[in-house]
């Protein structure tokens, strides 16, 4: 079912470059909502889940604030209350940079160990039922497609220096 159908849209869509976007867009959205329906269920949100991944993945185990808000384009003050709020429930803590003591690294504790083995599983099998039925060769070209949209926003459309901070 095409976009102009499934939105109930009274007219086609003009171009075929505002179908697009809005195709991605309504599909974002989509696997947002999903997502937030995972994680709801595991008093969670697909952000903290994030910041877990991230860190179980992290060469030493930890990363700092900043290198986690840039990983997931987060910004500093979302950054830093998804950081409280797992710090709260003790998935996550704060340890001093070994040789910056103006930075805090971010390390997983045991809880938030297992909170990462006990939902990744799951949230790996809803990204596989995600692409079902989509070739690897149509994946590959999506994600280059994708990789040029996120050039032409940096580039055409973001203030220089500020790139999705």
């Amino acid at each position: 079912m095409g976009l102009v159908e499934e939105l109930g849209l009274d007219r086609p869509i003009e171009t075929v470059e505002h179908e697009s976007l809005l195709n991605i867009v309504y599909t974002g959205t989509m696997i947002a909502r999903a997502s937030f329906r995972y994680f709801q269920g595991h008093r969670l949100t697909d952000a903290q889940f994030n910041v877990l991944v991230q860190l179980k993945y992290a060469a030493d185990g930890a990363l700092s604030q900043a290198a986690l808000g840039r990983r997931l384009v987060v910004n500093k003050a979302d950054m830093t209350g998804i950081i409280d709020r797992l710090e709260r429930t003790g998935l996550v803590e704060r340890v001093a940079h070994p040789n910056d003591r103006r930075v805090n690294l971010v390390r997983m504790t045991a809880e938030g160990e297992n909170a990462v083995e006990a939902l990744e599983a799951g949230y790996l099998e809803g990204v596989e039922k995600l692409m079902t039925g989509i070739s690897r060769t149509d994946l590959n070209r999506l994600n280059r497609i994708l990789e040029k949209v996120r050039r032409n926003v940096k580039e055409k459309l973001l203030p220089p220096g500020r790139s999705g901070e």
